[in-house]
């Protein structure tokens, strides 16, 4: 991988999305022939991705979802159903078009992308030794996840990731990952950057019990007591209790922001991972489309945090981008709708009305 950018040139170069273009975008769905704002959240969508791309004639012609897949030291104690060697075995179902997601990717046409940033194992049709940043986290339970040049390494390869699609033409990206114990890493910087306990945003992730929620309250707990992350310095947050997915989902973020390309947030931890770029980037808002809402306790409260509204609420928490994958063919029929129905002066309807 070549070629990184600064941070303050981030915050340089990612301005607000295109207020012209939206205006344009609200007039089209004026006179398109049906109920005004009908369409609802579809109708939004199809305005905030016109501010995104700066134009309001445009298509979504190849998606793609960047799913990053990393480890967590974390699980040595004890708070998974399951061990890190299944981070490895899903990654190469990804590849194999055997994970849940690939299969919804491929009903949806959307082509995956998976990424080993961190996992502790190589997998021959994923890993790429210039995208993988190490060999899984440490344990942040007893010192700190990563260091900070190892985020910013991973948030260098989301951004990367974005310039590379966008070179080969995909106009929307959705956002996955995939890593035991990656949820609670995902509630250790939630708790932080949201000023919340851990046992208001942790929950049972793939199927702990009580008493399993309830151990990995007290590593989270433990864990931010140990380390004290700055909530006002994401890199710290990140480093101390972090992952190296929510790290590169992180740069997919803040790249799809500088390189103008929409770009769906998925569920917990993804959200997670679109709140530390909102952070570093306040502008980065503008580019994030929510597909749905996490059932784990902290999905909505992110989105809240990011003044996004999920175009689904189907209570999944299945993860790898699999609900973001689920919205593109929404957004693709309200942009089918915005494109192609009639006006009211071609079809000679008299024009609804905005009434107070």
């Amino acid at each position: 991988m070549t070629g990184t950018i600064t941070l303050e040139e981030l915050k340089e170069e990612i301005k607000p999305a295109d207020a012209r273009s939206q205006e344009e975008a609200k007039l089209r769905w004026m006179s398109v022939a049906k109920p005004l704002f009908s369409l609802g959240k579809l109708e939004d969508a199809v305005i905030r991705m016109a501010g995104i791309k700066g134009t309001a004639d445009f298509e979504l012609k190849k998606k793609g979802l960047v799913i990053m897949c990393a480890d967590n030291g974390v699980v040595a104690e004890g708070i998974t159903q399951t061990g890190q060697e299944v981070t490895a075995a899903v990654a190469g179902n990804f590849k194999k078009k055997a994970a849940s997601v690939a299969i919804m990717g491929e009903l949806a046409g959307v082509d995956l992308f998976p990424v080993d940033i961190g996992m502790v194992s190589d997998v021959p049709s994923v890993t790429r030794p210039e995208y993988k940043v190490a060999y899984g986290t440490r344990n942040f339970a007893e010192e700190p996840a990563m260091t900070e040049v190892q985020v910013w390494e991973a948030i260098q390869v989301g951004i990367h990731m974005v310039s590379v699609l966008k070179g080969q033409g995909y106009d929307l990206l959705a956002t996955g990952e995939m890593g035991i114990g990656n949820t609670a890493t995902s509630s250790a910087v939630a708790a932080v950057l949201l000023d919340k306990s851990p046992g208001e945003v942790t929950g049972k992730g793939a199927g702990l019990t009580d008493a399993g929620l309830e151990k990995k309250i007290g590593v989270i707990e433990k864990a931010i007591r140990l380390h004290r992350p700055d909530k006002q310095d994401v890199l710290d947050v990140l480093a101390k209790v972090g992952g190296l997915d929510i790290a590169g989902l992180t740069g997919v973020f803040l790249g799809g922001a500088y390189l103008r390309i929409p770009v769906l947030v998925d569920g917990f931890i993804s959200a997670a991972a679109a709140l530390c770029a909102c952070r570093l980037v306040p502008n980065v808002g503008d580019y994030l489309m929510a597909s749905h809402v996490s059932k784990e306790p902290a999905g909505r409260m992110l989105l809240d945090a990011l003044c996004l509204s999920p175009l689904l609420d189907c209570d999944m928490c299945l993860g790898e981008g699999s609900g973001a994958v689920a919205a593109v063919p929404l957004l693709e029929m309200g942009l089918s709708v915005y494109r192609r129905m009639s006006t009211f002066k071609e079809t000679n309807i008299r024009q609804y009305e905005v009434l107070k």
